[in-house]
């Protein structure tokens, strides 16, 4: 497996690879460490005033990878520095595309004010363009996280395939088996409907069979798991609720929306989660 962590020497980039690092993938897995900088100067600069421009951007390249690594360090993991040069969001994204990255790990604020007070437009665009999955750390995720406390992992299922790459990536990254695993499907209705509209028990018990069966696939890996079958006007909404009421570290959910039309946009779904959950959010792709 092949991680790609990223910093842009933040507190905030700094606090989801220290979040990421408890999660005890195999030795196997390789790590790189991305720092990309972004030499904008505007109007007529000496050329001495632009070199030094340069110079503070890589230096501070360098020290925002170093911070990085020593985390890394620190649970025995060893990452290689990638540096790159232009737009961050653009060059995680093909650097991950070239080099066959499995996993992208970007945190979900920045440097920049926008990208302080919501999802950060280069999360936003990793997540929406990258070919591999990729992983989206909330701050308040690290902030609230109780050290030694398993993960509170809630698992959106949609009955179809993709719940079988859910479960091979979510194997793949080794969580202990005491994380607690919440499984959800949701069931969703037209809003004009009446409100006391009985839903059709043979879409409940096809919910409940591919939870069953996603079940099955993770049992090996976690000691409990726990399924619950949802019915609301909305998926995203459903799923926003929910999250909110169990405290959830993480949500996980696939992305299927690969068509020739569609391969670079995540779906409404997807998009309305990676925004407003209030958990870290990673979104599965198949390579």
């Amino acid at each position: 497996m092949k991680v790609l962590l990223t910093t842009d020497g933040s507190k905030s980039a700094e606090q989801t690879i220290r979040w990421f690092s408890r999660f005890p993938l195999k030795h196997s897995t390789s790590y790189e460490i991305m720092t990309v900088s972004n030499y904008h100067v505007y109007g007529v600069t000496p050329a001495a005033v632009f070199d030094e421009t340069i110079r503070q951007e890589s230096n501070h390249a360098d020290e925002s990878f170093q911070r990085a690594s020593a985390i890394l360090k620190e649970v025995g993991i060893e990452g290689l520095h990638v540096a790159r040069l232009g737009n961050a969001a653009d060059e995680i994204t093909y650097y991950a595309q070239e080099t066959n990255v499995d996993l992208i790990v970007v945190g979900a604020q920045g440097r920049g004010l926008l990208e302080r007070m919501l999802i950060g437009s280069t999360s936003e665009s990793v997540a929406q363009n990258a070919t591999c999955s990729v992983l989206v750390v909330r701050p308040k995720a690290v902030q609230t996280e109780q050290v030694g406390e398993p993960l509170n992992l809630i698992i959106a299922s949609d009955g179809s395939e993709t719940d079988r790459e859910l479960a091979s990536q979510i194997k793949a990254l080794h969580l202990s088996e005491s994380t607690k695993v919440q499984l959800i499907s949701v069931i969703e209705h037209p809003y004009l409907l009446e409100p006391g509209y009985e839903y059709d028990p043979q879409l409940s018990q096809e919910a409940t069979t591919a939870l069953n069966r996603l079940a099955n696939e993770l049992s090996p890996s976690f000691k409990h798991i726990d399924k619950h079958v949802l019915e609301q006007p909305h998926v995203a909404d459903a799923i926003l609720d929910y999250l909110g009421d169990q405290k959830a570290d993480m949500l996980v959910l696939g992305d299927k929306g690969r068509s020739a039309m569609s391969r670079f946009f995540v779906g409404s779904v997807s998009r309305g989660l990676l925004r407003h959950a209030p958990c870290s959010v990673l979104l599965i792709r198949k390579r």
